[in-house]
């Protein structure tokens, strides 16, 4: 069965991938039509997202130590202000490579900056260059001074592709001068990962050509 105690979030995805809403404010509370094998979850709030009752959702239960388990389910109960649904012991959700840096010299197009509870648009789009990218996030190299925390908006791949990242380090060299910055992505969404994966495979096959075609000069 789920185990509650060790649930972090909540994602829940419309069945075309979409997700609609993120949450770690939710109960299982007592369920008097008990169904053998599920639990009965609630998520009680304001502006929830109302959900089909006869389409299905998956909700996605990540645990405090990065274990993500996919339930496929419907709702039971849908208003702005509750959502129930009950799940199974769903699947464990195996975690792709996210470690795996490829190199690349390629363009970014910052737009927004969030810091704290300040948000600045910029007049014109910015541009960056992401030195390297997994699944997990880029390392930006930019002009603009950025600080750990700040989270930007961006835009990149041949079909500009929409993301937020955190930055989470500054890297400096050896007299101070900022390298870039080690961000990590924020609401990725999975058919945005698949893209991610596409990417890093043209990149990994792209790289692996050029060394080919160096090896043979």
């Amino acid at each position: 069965m789920i185990s509650k105690e060790k649930i972090k979030k909540i994602d829940i995805y419309r069945e075309e991938g979409e997700r609609i809403l993120t949450t770690n404010r939710f109960t299982f509370p007592r369920d008097f039509f008990k169904i053998k094998g599920y639990e009965l979850v609630a998520i009680r709030g304001r502006g929830l997202p109302i959900v089909d009752k006869e389409h299905n959702i998956d909700v996605i239960f990540e645990y405090v130590n990065g274990t993500r388990i996919k339930c496929r389910t419907h709702a039971d109960i849908s208003t702005d202000q509750q959502l129930n649904f009950h799940v199974d012991d769903g699947e464990v959700l195996e975690e792709r490579r996210r470690s795996y840096k490829v190199a690349t010299k390629e363009a970014a197009y910052i737009f927004a900056i969030e810091r704290g509870d300040e948000v600045i648009e910029l007049e014109e789009q910015y541009e960056a260059t992401i030195l390297n990218i997994n699944l997990g996030g880029v390392f930006l190299n930019c002009d603009i001074e950025l600080f750990a925390g700040d989270i930007v908006s961006f835009i990149f791949l041949p079909d500009n592709m929409e993301v937020k990242a955190e930055i989470l380090r500054v890297q400096k060299d050896t007299n101070g001068g900022i390298e870039g910055y080690g961000c990590r992505f924020l609401g990725i969404t999975p058919s945005q990962e698949e893209r991610l994966v596409r990417h890093l495979f043209e990149c990994q096959m792209a790289e692996r050509e050029r060394l080919k075609q160096k090896e043979g000069r």
